[in-house]
């Protein structure tokens, strides 16, 4: 009898909550973000370790949770700043674990064709139709507005890639 092969809908392991995220962002050193979120308590966790949300251009501009496919970061960078994009990619087809934090839980469903962003939080589900967009794309996008790419992660772990993984996590600076 042939071994079936396994699959893995999910990877649950590294995966990042807002504290982490906020200690990312004070590491870099600057005092104010821009910020585009779905995370419920990012906006708290961000003021918690002393850094303003601005609703100007700003040093940090941080543009999660795919807000790329709704909206351009650029313009709300400063001269000097740096842009950092949490973005979904295109998958062939099943189920892919995007964030898995202390109050709510995000993963990607794809049937090939069209994609869905599932949010389960406490007693409450939230679905949302995406177009997930690839590194490539993003790339083209901050190439055209003056940006490069500084650094690619996995995830909120900052692992970087292995040849087959995607990855979710990109910064970009003013050249």
């Amino acid at each position: 009898m042939p071994v079936q092969e396994r699959y893995v809908l999910a990877s649950l392991v590294d995966m990042a909550d807002v504290s982490d995220i906020a200690q990312w962002c004070s590491k870099r050193g600057h005092r104010q973000v821009t910020l585009r979120t779905r995370r419920p308590n990012l906006s708290r966790a961000l003021h918690d370790v002393g850094i303003d949300i601005v609703d100007e251009p700003s040093d940090l501009v941080l543009w999660l949770d795919d807000e790329i496919s709704f909206s351009p970061p650029w313009t709300q960078c400063s001269s000097r700043g740096e842009v950092l994009i949490e973005a979904c990619l295109p998958m062939t087809r099943g189920v892919h674990a995007v964030a898995v934090e202390t109050d709510r839980a995000v993963v990607l469903s794809s049937d090939g064709n069209e994609y869905r962003r599932i949010e389960f939080t406490e007693g409450e589900m939230a679905t949302l139709d995406v177009q997930p967009l690839t590194t490539k794309s993003i790339d083209e996008l901050a190439r055209q507005a003056g940006f490069a790419l500084v650094d690619r992660w996995v995830d909120w772990s900052m692992d970087p890639p292995l040849h087959s993984d995607p990855c979710h996590l990109s910064l970009f600076r003013n050249f």
